[in-house]
């Protein structure tokens, strides 16, 4: 394989690379990945609490041999959904695969087939006019990527309040089932939607990648809580679920095991470097156009590694979190409401008046995750925060708020040997979080300032602008067309071609315009 000339190869196998190797399919096309998968199992049958209930013990799929459940506990905090027994295999080995140096910065990568989609919050969003305004595309060029995008995995939601923000879609299928707090808080901002909206905040109905219909051969969500613990929910879209058929049916090739180091471009053939992870060996795969798709940092450290350049500080963003829990106060101690799901309930939008700038958060419920991973971040003792769960969770809603990423000049990613180096500072005020917690106060639903959480920089998972598209790229620039300067035939088609982060979910966007990309190097190939 690794003498064979392909008319593109394509770096990895997460949102980006099987939506720009979809593009290309019955080219001469190879994915090349480390691409762990999840490990064999049988799966997990019926909802959460109701295995609860009938098994006396779940300890090896809740918890694991090796503790992976209480992860948060003992060692750096990472996302809920990535710590399970079975859906650790999403960051299997990256820091070894790929170190990433900081004091500041607690990243995370994966090597999976699928990336990080194997277990995202499954939010999709259209960027608008506004948030596409430093990109250098024309306005709409994104939408007939977004309207196929939505065709082909299923999108769930509503045309509310939020169409200002998200836009109109004809085409969705009906929203998921709201839980009794979610449920509470929409009929009362509905009630008081003037005086939200003075506020500078908008409240609706999620846009996500679930289905609550029958949709490609998928079954629809099914409200059993399981999607901290169970991967490939054939109801939530995962990037697998389109490349497998792809590679099945002989439209491209997959080359697993490979982890990308560097490119060289010589006489019109991109030669592309490449280790087997468990081997060790070394092999050169040849084309006429490459494709970077890995994802921000590793796609950064490609480029960087290709030049061997260890003194460019190039430029990094991510979209800083805030968590705000509120609570209903008349629910405390109430039935747990567990026919109910770990996905995003209700989404927010606050313009803040200072700044200007949008924050987009959701609306979670505290059924899915371990009661330790949330109540555990309160002032409480361990043995306080376990018998004041079985009473808090009832009453108690999570919003997560993202904040648009800021370009400061002291924020910067660079090569150092075969590691990254970040070095990455935000600051934020706590106004936004105080109008919120007012705003939500009037509806009944209390919190305070002292209880947010502020997950460390590098916790959102949203990473880009690291080679931004420009309309007239520098060296460490891609243009529109995601070609990345000074290269003849290598495009960028990740969350690095970013022009600017908005606070918003980024895959949706992620895998339209590495459609649009990818489908502009078609055209030049024919």
């Amino acid at each position: 394989m690794a003498e064979a000339l392909f008319d593109a190869i394509v770096v990895g196998s997460g949102p980006a690379g099987t939506f720009a190797a979809r593009e290309l399919a019955g080219r001469k096309v190879l994915v090349l990945d480390v691409g762990y998968r999840a490990p064999e199992g049988p799966p997990l049958a019926g909802s959460l609490y109701a295995l609860r209930r009938e098994r006396r013990d779940l300890f090896a799929e809740l918890i694991g041999d090796g503790f992976e459940g209480l992860h948060n506990l003992h060692r750096d905090p990472v996302s809920l959904k990535l710590k399970s027994p079975r859906t650790s295999y999403v960051l299997r080995g990256w820091q070894a695969l790929s170190p990433l140096v900081s004091t500041n910065f607690q990243a995370m990568m994966s090597f999976a087939q699928g990336g990080l989609a194997n277990a995202w919050g499954a939010g999709v969003y259209r960027f608008n006019s506004e948030e596409l305004r430093q990109f250098p595309l024309p306005a709409g060029e994104l939408e007939p990527y977004y309207d196929e995008l939505t065709a082909h995995i299923g999108v769930s939601g509503g045309n509310d309040d939020l169409v200002e923000f998200f836009g109109r879609d004809p085409s969705l299928q009906p929203p998921m089932r709201l839980s009794l707090l979610a449920a509470g808080i929409l009929q009362r901002y509905q009630a008081a939607r003037k005086r939200f909206r003075m506020r500078g905040i908008t409240l609706g109905l999620p846009r996500l990648a679930v289905l609550t219909e029958p949709h490609n051969g998928r079954t629809p969500y099914a409200y059993d809580n399981l999607e901290f613990f169970q991967p490939y929910n054939p109801a939530i879209y995962n990037p697998v679920f389109t490349l497998d058929p792809l590679i099945a049916s002989g439209a491209l090739e997959l080359a697993r095991g490979w982890l990308v180091t560097h490119f060289r471009e010589s006489a019109g053939v991109v030669e592309v470097y490449a280790r087997h992870v468990e081997t060790g060996a070394q092999e050169t795969f040849r084309a006429r156009n490459l494709l970077l798709g890995a994802g921000t940092l590793s796609t950064t450290r490609i480029v960087l590694a290709s030049w061997r350049d260890e003194q460019a500080r190039l430029p990094v963003l991510e979209n800083p979190m805030a968590c705000i829990p509120l609570f209903r106060l008349s629910r405390i101690g109430a039935a747990l409401d567990v026919n109910d799901s770990s996905l995003a309930q209700l989404n927010v939008v606050y313009r803040d008046p200072e700044s200007g700038e949008l924050l987009q958060g959701s609306l979670y419920g505290t059924t899915g995750p371990l009661r330790s991973d949330v109540l555990f971040g309160f002032p409480l003792t361990a043995r306080a925060a376990l018998e004041w769960s079985k009473y808090l969770s009832p009453a108690m809603t999570l919003l997560m708020m993202f904040y648009p990423g800021r370009r400061e000049p002291d924020n910067y990613i660079r090569l150092q040997g075969n590691a990254l180096l970040v070095n990455y500072q935000w600051r934020g005020t706590g106004g936004p979080e105080r109008a919120l917690l007012r705003a939500f106060r009037r509806i009944g639903f209390h919190g305070l300032a002292a209880l947010c959480q502020y997950p460390a920089a590098g916790s959102s998972l949203h990473y880009g602008c690291t080679l931004p598209m420009r309309a007239a790229p520098a060296r460490y620039e891609t243009g529109a067309d995601g070609r990345l300067a000074d290269t003849a035939n290598v495009y960028v088609c990740d969350g690095a071609c970013f022009s600017a982060l908005p606070a918003k979910n980024l895959t949706f966007t992620i895998m339209a315009n590495a459609m649009r990309i990818a489908r502009g190097l078609r055209r030049k190939m024919e």
